[in-house]
């Protein structure tokens, strides 16, 4: 077991650095594209180069990072700081796995200059870390095919979001079968349909910041009531199922199976617009084929957006805390790593979202649209929430009936409410509560 674990913790990016006998070294491991991956090497040469006494190795996962870091922590070979996803942070950190950032706030005064909401908690008072980006939900568009068929574009301002009533409309003018008709067209063709008005996917991600909009969500505010089966939020369930299978605006699960990227979908026509998240910045600003940009999603009663992010933590088994906190004050700063300026990843120091010249730092390049001083940076700042996987104790038992449960819905099996009644006896059990905010 040893040797397979040394195996696997084989690092990667530090060639060529020169080697201080006496530097503390630590090790760094993390996720992400091939694009994330030449980042984080520059970043670790760059800290490695400037900070001589201390010696990171950095090492790429790019296939199951979950089951890799449980079978280290399971042999006790832990990296210092690591990437990890937002459930499995706070389910550590309840643990007592994860060091706790708030001991070090006077030391490190840079730690608390964060945004609010990038901060998370296991007990009050108690920071065991922060998103590594702070990535939020939008509406990307193809433009031409807004022009076309002479309809507005998504509203990038949040305050102006579409209605529920307004976005069904352009989406339906946007829909159109194999002859140009369109829903409610006299002759239209649901089974014949070459562009879709909008696609959406069937996790959190697409009904998380809807059901925050309508005031519904999966449980009551102390986290141990189960009030996903509210009329607020079957509601929302019940307008989702209704765009794929009574609208006719956006495609099943199974016909999304079979598109290509969202880039490709846009580009290619298959769809108008979809729902995706800021980290995609980065792949539509390389599609030169496409003319494209963002706005807020559609509201129920009040705009919202939600994090979709993973963390990144220091372990409480780590030997050398300082020197990691020294790297994790480094690692997602905007002026050590390009993945903001490309459009992967959104800062979480608060400075960003509210000086006008460190704004421009990061979005004053072709990957960040103009819609995106509103839909992006705004957005984030006033209008996101946590995800249920970064506020609800026990998620990962929570998540795995759920996700479940709801292809029922998804699959157009069962309504809404009949799912969603059936899956409170399943959710209510497993509830303990919510993690502190602050």
């Amino acid at each position: 077991m040893t040797a397979m674990l040394t195996g696997l913790t084989a690092c990667s990016g530090n060639a060529g650095e020169p080697a201080n006998p006496n530097a503390v070294e630590l090790k760094f491991m993390y996720w992400g594209s091939n694009d994330e991956k030449q980042a984080m090497e520059k970043m670790i040469q760059s800290f490695n180069a400037s900070h001589p006494n201390i010696r990171v190795k950095g090492e790429h996962v790019p296939g199951d990072y979950t089951t890799k870091i449980n079978t280290l922590m399971a042999a006790n070979q832990l990296p210092d700081i690591a990437y990890l996803g937002d459930s499995l942070t706070m389910k550590w950190a309840s643990e007592g796995r994860l060091l706790d950032l708030s001991s070090y706030y006077d030391e490190y005064p840079e730690l608390k200059n964060k945004l609010k909401s990038s901060y998370l908690y296991s007990e009050p008072g108690k920071s065991i870390g922060n998103y590594t980006a702070l990535e939020v939900m939008q509406l990307f568009y193809n433009k031409e095919l807004f022009t076309e068929a002479g309809v507005p574009v998504p509203p990038a301002h949040p305050q102006k979001a579409w209605t529920w009533d307004e976005f069904l409309e352009i989406a339906k003018k946007l829909t159109k079968d194999q002859n140009g008709k369109h829903p409610g067209d006299s002759g239209f063709d649901p089974k014949n349909i070459v562009q879709y008005g909008f696609a959406f996917g069937n996790d959190r991600s697409s009904w998380g910041p809807l059901l925050a909009s309508n005031g519904g969500g999966l449980t009551d505010k102390t986290g141990k009531k189960y009030t996903l089966n509210s009329p607020e939020s079957v509601e929302v369930f019940q307008k989702l199922q209704d765009l794929v299978f009574k609208e006719h605006v956006s495609p099943d699960l199974i016909q999304q199976q079979d598109m290509p990227s969202n880039t490709i979908r846009l580009q290619t026509r298959k769809v108008a617009m979809v729902v995706d998240g800021t980290w995609s910045l980065l792949d539509f600003s390389n599609n030169k084929q496409l003319q494209w940009s963002i706005g807020v999603l559609p509201k129920l009663k009040e705009p919202k957006t939600m994090i979709v992010a993973g963390a990144t933590v220091i372990f409480q088994s780590t030997k050398h805390p300082k020197e990691a906190l020294e790297f994790y004050l480094y690692h997602n700063n905007p002026e050590k790593v390009d993945l903001f300026k490309s459009g992967l990843w959104m800062p979480i120091e608060e400075k960003y979202y509210t000086d006008e010249q460190a704004i421009q730092s990061w979005t004053n390049n072709a990957a960040h649209p103009p819609e995106f001083q509103k839909a992006g940076i705004e957005y984030a700042r006033d209008y996101a929430i946590k995800p249920s996987t970064s506020t609800l104790r026990n998620w990962p038992d929570i998540g795995s009936k759920l996700t479940p449960g709801l292809d029922l819905i998804w699959t157009n099996k069962k309504t809404p409410q009949q799912t969603l009644d059936e899956l409170e006896p399943i959710i209510q059990p497993l509830l303990q509560g919510v993690y502190p905010d602050e």
